[in-house]
């Protein structure tokens, strides 16, 4: 009971537990530091009496939920963003954004709720910054449209002016080959204004996007429309671009199309920016795995083709066992690397068509959309669990952590996402249990390095 104490006091979120009246039997000083709420003088007391009568009321209806039927809920950020008054440490009016578990436990016949309350003030922030981002960069591609536009209904006319123009001008024949190019353009291709002419433009394009290109002009050329395409560019010295053609249809006086004039510009940067941002709005910034949000996407579009084509997955899902004493003894930056050689090597022994994500913390979740037979996927669950378990150089210091697994099959085990996963980390949770029954060492420091080679193993 101590050491349950002790876990209890270093925890990095708030626990409340109350009795079957919805009465405070525990709450850990995490919460304390966070409210006007004493660890001792609550107990006993309901949640509105101990936090006053701001709290959210749905708190009270889920907690009964829990108590009398048993139900697990959540409170997410997204709907209750602040349910508790709870505060920053060191100040402030301004209650933290929380996200709440609501757990059913059972003890000597007796139904108890456990309150799990976590501090998502950062992550919010987080997401809120990067929405902006995503906005801006909509904003800067909208105004970069719009100069384009504007561009090309001057340059037109005032062909002398495109010497000095910011985006590449040029002018071809119905069948794409140049017959003009500013400096700008040239710049962009490598091809220079007089060695080009009567050559296609379609030669500075990437080959194995020449025909989807080339297909879209002879659409726009026998359509008498404007054409629009952004294409990869390999320049003779070996630069690569991303650039954004725009050209429209130029007709004699027999109302025949006699070529095109359009507009170049290098979008790499934007490019960059977008694909930038989608990473980081779908995977961990720490291991560069799927994130959660991204995994629940994936795991319900999983679930809605399996139910469609009456196919079956399996879905694991890990917690490191020994990683809280690797953080407490050598430190996050240690188990930081700890977290990425688990990724690395979770990486290596899933397939290509697998995904892998980590769900939180020291938590893996992998879905495995065709594993065969039932021998097959505990044959993937052996080579998870081998992997994980293998000596992890962290500098100075080796240590080991294992896996608990839990295993939750579609439709078998359940046949919605959150189902699954609910299934999963159950299993997960007794695995964990049996191998804290079974003594299970977890940690082996050593005084030397460990050879980078002993850092691998036969997939």
């Amino acid at each position: 009971m101590n050491m349950l104490h002790l876990i209890t006091q270093q925890l990095d979120l708030g626990l409340i537990v109350l009795d079957s009246r919805g009465c405070i039997l525990m709450c850990n000083p995490w919460i304390a530091k966070r409210s006007n709420a004493d660890p001792v003088t609550s107990i006993g007391l309901r949640l509105e009496e101990a936090f006053g009568a701001s709290i959210d009321p749905r708190i009270a209806r889920v907690v009964r939920e829990a108590l009398d039927f048993g139900w697990s809920a959540r409170l997410s950020h997204a709907l209750h963003p602040t349910p508790l008054p709870l505060y920053a440490i060191g100040g402030g009016e301004e209650r933290i954004k929380q996200m709440i578990d609501v757990q059913p436990l059972k003890q000597d016949g007796l139904m108890l709720c456990l309150l799990q309350i976590r501090d998502v003030t950062e992550t919010v922030r987080r997401e809120s910054l990067l929405r902006q981002q995503a906005r801006q960069l909509r904003t800067d591609l909208a105004k970069l449209a719009s100069a384009q536009e504007e561009l090309q209904r001057r340059e037109l006319r005032f062909r002398e002016l495109a010497r000095l123009a910011p985006a590449g001008l040029f002018e071809t024949d119905p069948q794409g080959n140049w017959a003009y190019l500013n400096e700008r353009t040239s710049a962009f291709t490598g091809v220079s204004p007089k060695e080009g002419l009567g050559k296609s433009w379609f030669d500075c394009i990437n080959e194995s996007e020449r025909p989807r290109v080339k297909a879209q002009w002879q659409i726009a050329r026998e359509s008498a429309i404007r054409f629009a395409e952004e294409f990869h560019c390999q320049r003779p010295d070996g630069k690569a671009l991303w650039l954004r053609v725009e050209a429209g249809p130029v007709k004699d006086a027999q109302n025949q199309i006699s070529g095109f004039v359009g507009t170049l510009l290098d979008v790499s940067e934007y490019r960059i920016r977008a694909q930038h941002i989608e990473f980081r709005a779908n995977h961990d910034a720490l291991t560069s795995l799927c994130n959660r949000e991204r995994f629940d996407t994936r795991l319900r579009a999983a679930v809605s083709g399996a139910q469609e084509v009456g196919q079956s997955f399996a879905l694991l899902f890990m917690d490191l066992n020994g990683f809280k004493q690797v953080n407490d003894e050598f430190g996050h930056a240690a188990g930081d690397k700890v977290l990425c050689t688990v990724a690395d090597r979770l990486r290596r022994v899933t397939r290509q068509e697998d995904l892998v994500a980590r769900y939180g913390g020291d938590e893996f979740a992998i879905l495995l959309l065709d594993v065969g037979d039932e021998k097959a996927l505990l044959h993937v669950v052996s080579k998870v669990r081998q992997a994980v378990s293998l000596p992890i150089n962290a500098g100075g210091f080796h240590a080991q952590v294992s896996a608990s697994i839990g295993i939750a099959q579609f439709p078998r085990d359940a046949q919605d996402a959150a189902a699954l996963l609910h299934f999963a980390d159950q299993k997960m949770y007794e695995s964990k249990r049996q191998r804290k029954a079974a003594g299970e060492t977890v940690i082996l420091p050593g005084e030397q390095l460990l050879d980078s080679n002993t850092d691998s193993w036969d997939n």
